[in-house]
């Protein structure tokens, strides 16, 4: 009886431990085979090791951007020429444009909210009707808006190849290309406060909250910067 049941725990074991191999899955591996510096034996500078491992919001904590936005964009394909066309003629205004409309959304959204709240205005949120399409407005003319300032820091590609892990000796190769431009914290905030300010009209309800949000800016800096 006591080796039954010894059998019985055993195979119990088992069972789970089969059972959480198929439920985590294999995991695909991936070798990089090349990069820009391997001719030259030159090793990935440290924006791009940081970047890849832990996203643009460790590398704005790095202490040589600390006074600067990092501007990061990054593209993949099979073709290695396209993607290092593309980091060519990568435009970091679109970048831009599209980390601004994350970030101001994100704080109208907190600002809206209080101030339901603060009011009494239960219920009255950034989806509300009028309060939703005045932001919208809003922030496509700020993310639109020409900024200056931006400089191209340095490029990258790698070559990585990525196995199948169903499949044994099933493989594709991908070529990476990452662009770096920063801009001066100090030079985009006041561009964006005044983007802000003469965007929203006097008569809007939304204009306390866009010139304190404006306000905000150039004291603190643009919050969320790179929330995606």
């Amino acid at each position: 009886m006591k080796n039954a049941k010894l059998t019985l725990t055993a195979l119990f074991v088992i069972t789970m431990i089969a059972f959480f191999a198929c439920a985590s899955g294999p995991k695909a591996k991936v070798v990089e085979l090349e990069n820009k510096g391997t001719g030259m034996r030159i090793s990935a500078p440290r924006w791009i090791s940081t970047y890849v491992e832990h996203g643009i919001n460790r590398l704005q904590s790095q202490s040589e951007y600390r006074d600067k936005y990092c501007i990061v964009g990054e593209e993949t394909g099979v073709n290695k020429q396209f993607v290092l066309a593309w980091a060519d003629h990568f435009n970091a205004q679109q970048r831009i444009g599209a980390m601004l409309r994350t970030t101001i959304s994100t704080n109208y959204n907190a600002k809206v909210q209080g101030l339901a709240q603060t009011s009494g205005l239960a219920g009255t949120t950034p989806s509300a009707g009028t309060y939703q399409q005045e932001i919208d407005n809003i922030i496509n003319t700020v993310i639109n808006v020409s900024y200056s300032g931006a400089q191209r820091e340095s490029d990258w590609w790698s070559l990585r190849r990525r196995y199948d892990p169903d499949k044994k000796d099933a493989y594709t190769d991908e070529y990476t290309a990452y662009v770096l431009y920063t801009i001066p914290k100090s030079q985009l905030d006041v561009q964006v406060a005044r983007a802000l300010e003469t965007t929203v009209d006097r008569d809007s309800a939304l204009y306390d909250i866009t010139i304190e949000m404006a306000r905000q800016i150039l004291q603190d800096g643009i919050t969320n910067w790179g929330a995606e």
